[in-house]
């Protein structure tokens, strides 16, 4: 699924930063973005991610739900930034990594949540700061796992950094529990060009990743 999923994040990428009207010139493999999981039809039938069932869909908004609050507090835990405001990208693509058919709250832990056509992204892009960030968030949820990436964009659609979330099914709990959360910040040279990803896990740096 981590492979379909990073392939489909790197193809995004060219779809959102192709819709701007500020492009991002460095490195296009250095600037990353969405995939959801390029899943195959039984795969899905193994999956939460059902939109004919109100049960699915019920189970895939609330893992979504679980997985902004992580990011949430993995992002605040790292650094201290309270958020005000996610901007979220509502990709209608026709494509596997589309984000899906579901209804976010309002708000979570007081960060106030707005989901955004691509044209409205595009319109508001100057609202884009640390504190309210645009995110290109994908998701797949299958029954024995989840995985989410939050792809961060300010000002504008700067790339900022990627948070990976994975979560492993308990079935004595019935549950998905946290596996795994990295944050990776994209670093910079002198020249302002993308050098190399920071780590970070558990609000630490542990250390750096080479951009491929």
């Amino acid at each position: 699924m981590r492979k379909t999923i990073t392939y489909f994040f790197y193809l995004t990428i060219f779809i959102v930063l192709a819709s701007c009207s500020t492009i991002v010139t460095e490195n296009k493999d250095s600037i990353k973005t969405e995939a959801d999981s390029a899943m195959t039809e039984n795969q899905l039938s193994d999956s939460v991610v059902v939109e004919s069932n109100k049960t699915d869909k019920t189970a895939l908004t609330s893992m979504f739900v679980k997985a902004i609050h992580n990011y949430i507090d993995a992002v605040y835990q790292k650094d201290k930034t309270v958020f005000d405001t996610l901007f979220f990208i509502n990709r209608k693509n026709g494509q596997p990594d589309d984000f899906p058919d579901i209804k976010l709250p309002q708000s979570i832990n007081k960060t106030k949540l707005l989901l955004f056509t691509q044209q409205q992204a595009d319109n508001h892009k100057q609202l884009y700061r640390p504190s309210a960030p645009c995110i290109n968030l994908i998701g797949g949820v299958e029954k024995n796992k989840a995985e989410f990436i939050f792809v961060t964009f300010y000002p504008e659609y700067n790339h900022q950094y990627d948070c990976y979330i994975n979560y492993k099914f308990n079935s004595e709990n019935k549950d998905y529990e946290l596996e795994k959360l990295t944050i990776e910040v994209l670093i910079f040279d002198k020249n302002k060009k993308p050098d190399h990803f920071a780590i970070y896990q558990d609000g630490k740096h542990t250390g750096d990743k080479p951009i491929k």
